[in-house]
């Protein structure tokens, strides 16, 4: 597998995130819960290539998630990734994610074919089952992420050492 060089001090971010975010549990994720999801949606950006020309802005859209989007807005807003602003798109479904380099899809979804390039995250905890690239987790009270790889190289997308590292990969 391919895989991407980065920085360390954007390893000790995504690292301090995983390690010191501890959201409440509950049924409904929570502000902070939402927080550190959308933080870590912002720095996946940093972590993935996304082969080709490189578009400007980066896209990341949510689908059916007013709640989320608008903490992810507040968390990118004036923030740029390699010089290029960090916009939000609120999407109706899976299959309007053409265009945006990361779709976050906050509900059950059945198996679906994630659009090609595009780096596909859940939460709920059949999303890698259904097809999904990354799907976000909690464990001891924090959020967690796992990633699968080959899904990920399907999509035409290569991912970080780093990033590989920080999360549980899933075969």
């Amino acid at each position: 597998m391919e895989v991407l060089k980065t920085s360390r001090p954007l390893t000790a971010v995504l690292l301090a995130l995983a390690l010191t975010a501890s959201p409440a549990r509950s049924g409904e994720p929570n502000t902070t819960e939402y927080q550190v999801k959308a933080a870590f949606l912002f720095n996946f950006l940093k972590f993935v290539d996304w082969p080709g020309a490189q578009q400007s802005p980066w896209i990341i859209g949510v689908v059916a998630s007013n709640s989320f989007a608008g903490i992810l807005e507040e968390t990118v807003l004036g923030k740029t990734v390699k010089g290029s602003p960090v916009i939000v798109k609120r999407l109706p479904n899976v299959a309007a994610a053409h265009g945006c380099h990361i779709v976050f899809v906050p509900m059950p979804v059945p198996a679906f074919a994630p659009p090609a390039g595009v780096l596909t995250v859940g939460d709920d905890p059949h999303f890698l089952s259904a097809g999904g690239i990354v799907g976000f987790y909690l464990e001891d009270g924090k959020v967690r992420f796992e990633i699968q790889p080959d899904t990920a190289k399907a999509a035409g997308l290569r991912v970080s050492a780093q990033l590989l590292k920080l999360g549980k990969v899933r075969e």
